[in-house]
């Protein structure tokens, strides 16, 4: 009996009366109502969130990193085209910060486009310190391709930085692969871990700017550095990202120089190589030579009034730790800072424009990378 009246419910629409014939109506109590509407929102913002995070955690590291992911994920397919066409070019990655995504053209390098020359990618990330290097060139080995050659940054004044890794990496950029990463180096991994899972939870606001511009919507903010797809949106085919402004006067190279000497100065002041520093280059350079890449450590131009605020012995103390870096683990230091002395060249003293980061792309690609990729010598 029980069988039959749950089958009549379910044939009449649940209500097991015949059809046509309509209950008796029961308003919705208005409690009820704001309830429902309460937990269908609730679980509607859950289950975006859960996405997002699933997301850039997978498929889509770019919505929370595109500077280094849109740049990464563009060399792997450049270097799968060549494969694909027989060609035999080793691949040459420049990891670093802005001096040289501003500042270093593959394009302008002068190795050839042909079917065993150089190619040469620029994968340098704005505002990059030594754990951002340490963990790009992770990531790189991870995600492919692996590099036959690879170009460090040094930065000189960041060898000074006594700031742990995890307040030099902002936590919504991260994924959990990348705390793995970076474990060996944190001051206080469980806080770390705790801000990347803040980061993580409120992904709908801590990365709704890379989000809206990954998804064309740029063009609705401000122009200028308010754009959140500034640092990878005009990149190169190569990954440069060049600045040529119609004019830069000298008061906005002056006001920049300021900028830079407030970031810089203090570091130089009684300088000294961090602990955690010299362990970072060291252990990239193990990496490279655990897996047969060649590396090489590099500078970038400083402006003459940039290097006026090296105290007297550090920039001879700077040469001599690099000196010993390049016995020790086999690899050119290309120290490439004194070699524009023009104040003009510079944006703010240590990021080269347009024009002078051609010429000098030009001749780091004359004198240093072409003898070194291509084992013919040549002097740093």
């Amino acid at each position: 009996m029980r069988v039959a009246v749950r089958v009549l419910s379910l044939v009449f629409g649940g209500t097991g009366l015949p059809a046509g014939a309509a209950p008796a109506s029961r308003p919705v109590p208005p409690r009820r109502k704001a309830r429902v509407a309460v937990l269908s929102g609730a679980g509607f913002a859950l289950l975006a969130h859960l996405g997002l995070a699933v997301a850039v955690e997978t498929s889509k590291p770019h919505w929370r990193d595109p500077e280094f992911y849109h740049r990464q994920r563009r060399l792997a397919k450049v270097a799968a085209w060549e494969r694909e066409q027989g060609h035999a070019r080793p691949v040459v990655a420049v990891l670093g910060g802005s001096r040289p995504q501003m500042g270093l053209s593959p394009e302008h390098l002068g190795l050839g486009t042909g079917p065993a020359d150089p190619l040469v990618f620029n994968l340098c990330q704005s505002g990059c310190l030594p754990p951002g290097l340490r963990l790009n060139l992770a990531r790189l080995f991870d995600a492919g391709p692996v590099p036959d050659f690879v170009l460090i940054e040094v930065l000189p004044p960041a060898l000074a930085d006594p700031g742990p890794p995890e307040a030099r990496l902002p936590a919504a950029r991260l994924g959990h692969a990348d705390l793995v990463r970076l474990d060996p180096y944190l001051g206080d991994p469980a806080k770390a871990r705790r801000g990347w899972l803040a980061a993580r939870a409120g992904s709908w606001h801590t990365l709704r700017l890379p989000v809206l511009a990954n998804w064309g919507l740029a063009d609705r903010f401000p122009p200028g550095t308010n754009r959140p797809d500034l640092l990878w949106a005009g990149m190169r085919f190569h990954g440069w990202g060049p600045f040529y402004p119609g004019e830069w006067t000298h008061d906005q190279r002056a006001a920049g120089l300021g900028l830079a000497a407030r970031q810089y100065r203090f570091l130089l002041d009684g300088f000294q190589v961090q602990p955690i520093n010299d362990r970072l280059y060291r252990d990239m350079l193990a990496a490279c030579r655990d897996r047969g890449v060649k590396a090489a450590l590099y500078t970038m131009p400083e402006s003459p009034a940039f290097r006026a605020w090296y105290p007297p012995g550090v920039r001879e103390r700077i040469a001599a730790y690099l000196a010993g870096l390049s016995r020790e683990f086999g690899v050119p230091v290309f120290d490439t800072s004194a070699w524009v002395d023009d104040e003009a060249a510079f944006l703010d003293g240590h990021h080269l424009l347009g024009p002078a980061a051609e010429a000098f792309s030009r001749r780091l690609g004359a004198e240093c990378v072409g003898h070194w990729v291509r084992g013919t010598g040549g002097s740093p």
